[in-house]
């Protein structure tokens, strides 16, 4: 499919160009918990590529590192996901 991740790079650009640094993290963050709300397996795999350096910080996966995993999943899966991140982007513009 492709759309998702391509979906995801583009919110988060928008995201990061929009917001203050802080303010940025928080929202990607937001994002990742979404996804891992009907998407806990792909989160997991992505969750388990994160280099944990620093034991105070709570290790969440970029919502471009889950989607690469949705993306394995059957089209109507990511089609559900697609549906997912343009709602919860949709609700931050407005």
């Amino acid at each position: 499919m492709g759309n998702l991740y391509t979906k995801v790079s583009e919110i988060m650009d928008k995201i990061y160009n929009n917001n203050s640094p802080g303010n940025a993290t928080a929202l990607e963050e937001e994002l990742a918990k979404k996804l891992k709300e009907s998407f806990g397996e792909s989160y997991k795999k992505a969750l388990s590529e994160i280099e944990i350096i620093d034991d105070s910080m709570e290790a969440i996966p970029s919502p471009g590192q889950i989607v690469s995993y949705i993306e394995e999943l059957p089209e109507a899966e990511q089609t559900k996901a697609l549906s997912i991140v343009n709602d919860w982007f949709d609700n931050l513009e407005s």
